[in-house]
């Protein structure tokens, strides 16, 4: 095995030491060696920890002093301890050096004492890194990096640090400054090297994850799946996801090995608020604003906190608690807690949005049911009547309405005419409307019009709720008599026209139906001789808004209906409705609008 090119000359120099020669020159010569040693243990193949200890050992070696260590500058700006020897018990780890690049800090020149006596040393030597093209002996003095310092304790033989041995210290300076700054290069790209690959897991983690959460609807099991992963990834035992909930406030919406020690009463939105507001990025539970959260987390032992937002804005928070190795969490890691929290609120969004849509799928099956039974009530056709022309027409303001009109037969030519209009407006005023057409066709021609009114008020009032309540113009009529007997019940009072001249209001009645328990009701008759006619309508004509908010009004209705009068019947229907709808504009309707009109021919 052939021997090292250091332990040769180091046997040379012992055999001179034998002799008995003690020159100058033999110190040089043993400097020279340690360097060549250190050189050569600086560019070995030993980990980054054994080489910076070996070559600590050679200096304190050369040096006969028996605590020494090797600092070496963090990113921060200050230096860590990276070797060491014969340091005293509570020396820190972790220290500020203010040293120029050329100088060296000796005991007694109050300069960095603080370091030396922290560590027990005599001496603190810097190691300087030149950059291309520069050097010490560069006019004006190069500006130069200092990378690590090499600090000795006392010598063995109680002699101090002189010139000669300050020259040695610089020239180990000079030797070790490029082999540790690849050192810390070496470790900067590992320590990289090892941050991507944790992102690049995190991004493998991340994609796997929305892939999940994209193709489920089922709200548990992203929950489920979003705490688990989090969990997994940060290695914690404990978890909980708070969201809020309609109408203001936070619950707790899952949680994972904190069941027995977790609140689930809701934050209302004040206690809430401020701590929504503050979670813009992860943040410690510590210095989340004062309150019922905070307390309660604390009592959980939940120590981080993760906002879940849906783009601006942040519908909750996901907290864990301390890692099992007790070890800080990374920025890596709260990257990765953010990105994922994102993620879940998006996912939990969709759901939301999944939920409003079957919501309003269901609601228009609901509603085209409503929409068919509805049609399904109104007359299929329009009667023939000797002597008499009807027409009539009903246009629902939204999806299904409240307004009705029919036609009944009564037997003997006899005819029952009815429009109503119901309280409210959709689906629950077309339920109702449902109800008053079955009680019309059951109960028509069953007894006299006042005395029907009677008894269709007190099914109304016992059967529906106290606000809800019909308006109906019930009449029925004798063409061989040509009479028209009538009840108004709260109803628009239709316009009864001559053929040349305005006759009146049908306004003979009562009140409207459902409200009161006694109310009464008279009952009218008019003759109906020929070119008469009677228009009957609901608010949704004579309250109609135009644009401006203004009302169409019974004037202009009337003015309308005069100049119509002597058109058929369908013609009459069918100008009043354009005019209606004319006067509304692109805004639409606000309420349901229906016609009758009878004529005598």
């Amino acid at each position: 095995m052939e021997v090292p090119v250091v332990f040769q000359y180091q046997r040379a120099l012992d055999d001179f030491r034998r002799a008995g020669e003690a020159s100058p020159l033999l110190k040089r010569m043993s400097e020279l060696i340690s360097l060549l040693d250190l050189t050569t243990t600086l560019n070995s193949a030993m980990s980054r920890e054994e080489i910076l200890d070996a070559a600590l050992l050679i200096v304190m070696g050369e040096l006969q002093s028996g605590r020494g260590c090797l600092l070496v500058r963090a990113a921060d700006g200050a230096y860590d301890v990276r070797a060491s020897r014969g340091l005293p018990p509570g020396a820190p780890v972790r220290v500020a050096i203010d040293l120029a690049a050329d100088g060296v800090a000796v005991r007694g020149q109050g300069i960095a004492d603080e370091v030396l006596d922290a560590f027990s040393l005599e001496i603190l030597c810097p190691i300087v890194r030149f950059h291309d093209g520069q050097g010490p002996e560069a006019s004006g003095g190069p500006a130069a990096r200092v990378i690590a310092v090499l600090g000795l304790g006392p010598r063995a033989d109680g002699r101090t640090y002189g010139r000669e041995e300050t020259s040695f210290l610089h020239s180990v300076a000079a030797c070790a400054a490029t082999p540790i700054e690849n050192g810390l290069i070496y470790h900067e790209l590992k320590t990289l090297n090892q941050r991507l690959s944790v992102k690049v897991y995190q991004l493998h983690t991340l994609f796997d994850i929305s892939r999940e959460l994209t193709s489920s609807f089922d709200e548990e099991g992203i929950k489920n799946l979003v705490t688990t992963t989090l969990m997994g990834h940060l290695l914690v035992s404990r978890c909980a996801l708070y969201l809020g909930v309609p109408g203001g406030g936070l619950a707790i919406a899952h949680e994972r090995g904190l069941r027995s020690e977790m609140d689930d009463s809701l934050v209302p939105e004040a206690g809430a608020r401020p701590v929504l507001d503050a979670l813009t990025t992860p943040r410690p539970v510590s210095e989340l604003p004062a309150g019922a959260i905070r307390d309660r987390l604390q009592r959980a032992r939940l120590v981080l906190a993760v906002p879940v937002t849906v783009g601006a804005r942040t519908d909750g928070f996901l907290a864990v608690g301390e890692r099992v190795g007790g070890g800080a969490f990374t920025d890596e890691d709260r990257d990765f807690a953010l990105t994922l929290a994102r993620q879940a609120g998006a996912a939990l969004e969709a759901v939301r949005l999944h939920r409003v849509d079957l919501q309003k799928q269901r609601r228009d099956r609901e509603m085209q049911i409503a929409r068919e039974i509805q049609r399904s009530l109104f007359p299929r056709d329009h009667p023939t009547i000797d002597g008499f022309e009807v027409a009539a027409e009903s246009l629902a303001c939204y999806e299904v309405g409240g307004d009705h009109y029919d036609f009944i037969p009564l037997g003997d030519e006899r005819w029952a005419l009815a429009i109503a209009d119901v309280s409210g407006k959709g689906a629950p005023a077309s339920i109702l409307m449902a109800s008053v057409h079955a009680s019309l066709r059951a109960l028509a021609g069953s007894a006299r019009p006042d005395q029907l009114m009677l008894r269709l008020n007190r099914f109304l009032y016992e059967s529906t709720q106290e606000n809800k309540y019909v308006t109906l113009f019930y009449a029925e009529l004798d063409p061989t008599r040509r009479r028209l007997a009538y009840v108004n019940a709260g109803h628009v009072p239709p316009f009864w026209l001559g053929a040349d001249q305005w006759r009146a209001r049908l306004s003979v009645g009562g009140p409207v139906l459902g409200l009161l328990e006694d109310a009464q009701y008279d009952m009218a008759e008019v003759e109906l001789g020929r070119g008469q006619l009677v228009a009957m309508v609901t608010d949704g004509a004579t309250e109609a808004l135009s644009p401006d908010d203004e009302e169409f009004g019974e004037d202009r209705l009337r003015a309308l209906i005069e100049s119509a009068r002597t058109e058929p019947a369908a013609d009459v229907v069918r100008r009043v409705s354009e005019r209606v709808r004319e006067w509304t504009g692109p805004a639409g309707c606000s309420d349901d609008l229906t016609l009758m009109v009878l004529k005598a021919v």
